[in-house]
């Protein structure tokens, strides 16, 4: 610091005396209170600088703040981890269904309804496509496309996804040789983008559980 105002006072005593070598004018130095009011001059102009630069970066660094603060709009909704009374609950509801005949899968439901008649009953079906089973029997495959007839509304029926479903095979089949299945639409478990099943709790929220942990508590 004490360099750079060396310097400083060296430049004006340069240009004073530059100016005082001028035809016409009498040669004389620079007093200590011309001196100190030039310092004070350019102090005054290099704080505005790095004040106008420091508004500057501040402006910039919030921006950047706001940017990393906000949400990625393409990044999953979390779903926290069901509680065990919210396992044990939805472990029930599909023992119950296993003991009515069917089965728990897992796999693709595809969009678009398909006409089908088991040669008793007309009606409509959809494609599920399974891609594996959490329980195995009842002549429900555990892999394979699956014509699944629903006893239910159309407005009842989930929107094509991935799901844990439970299926029985119905009597008969249907009226192009196609064998035919049908579900319980009271359960139907969302799988999450990351292959964990999203259960509905009791306080309302959804929960999720691995495929695994979820299989291990309905073979117990």
């Amino acid at each position: 610091m004490t360099d750079q105002r060396h310097r400083e006072e060296e430049q004006v005593h340069r240009l004073l005396s530059a100016a005082a070598e001028l035809p016409g004018s009498v040669p004389m130095l620079p007093g200590a209170e011309f001196t100190a009011r030039a310092r004070r001059a350019h102090a005054r102009r290099r704080l505005g600088a790095l004040g106008a630069a420091s508004v500057v970066l501040a402006t910039a660094a919030g921006a950047l703040s706001t940017f990393m603060d906000a949400p990625d709009a393409d990044q999953e909704e979390r779903i926290p981890a069901a509680s065990a009374h919210c396992l044990r609950t939805t472990v029930e509801n599909l023992q119950d269904g296993q003991r009515a005949g069917f089965q728990v899968v897992y796999g693709q439901l595809r969009e678009g309804a398909v006409d089908v008649d088991d040669g008793t009953t007309q009606g409509s079906a959809f494609r599920f496509d399974i891609d594996g089973a959490l329980t195995a029997g009842g002549g429900v495959p555990s892999s394979g496309p699956a014509l699944t007839w629903y006893p239910a509304s159309e407005a009842q029926l989930p929107p094509p996804g991935r799901y844990v479903l439970l299926l029985a095979e119905l009597g008969g089949p249907a009226k192009d040789g196609e064998r035919l299945f049908e579900f319980r639409p009271d359960d139907v478990l969302p799988l999450n983008g990351d292959g964990s099943v999203r259960l509905m709790c009791e306080d309302g929220r959804a929960g999720s559980v691995e495929k695994e942990r979820l299989r291990a508590a309905l073979t117990r």
